[in-house]
């Protein structure tokens, strides 16, 4: 499900990640959507970082907009296919 390509890069085998071949680079934008209450959250985003931690990845990203930082996480030892957020870069927005 996780695993280390290179210094700054991972590849995420999720569902939720929509990027060739769910590779995620450091320094790399991306569009994350987020789900909401009432209805979804729609950011452009740079991943800043990434890190494990007991079966718990966490992705440390800036908001390209407002230039905050935030930490989403996903816990790879549920199965299922619900998801609270999502990311994917240009090229498979356009190829899919």
């Amino acid at each position: 499900m996780l695993e280390y390509i290179s210094s700054d890069t991972i590849v995420l085998n999720l569902p939720f990640i929509m990027t060739q071949g769910k590779r995620l680079t450091k320094g790399m934008p991306y569009l994350k959507v987020e789900k909401k209450v009432a209805g979804n959250d729609t950011a452009a985003i740079r991943l800043l970082n990434y890190q494990d931690y007991q079966g718990v990845i966490y992705l440390n990203l800036q908001d390209l907009k407002t230039n905050r930082c935030y930490n989403l996480s996903h816990n790879m030892e549920i199965n299922g296919d619900w998801w609270f957020w999502s990311l994917a870069d240009f090229e498979t927005l356009i190829s899919n």
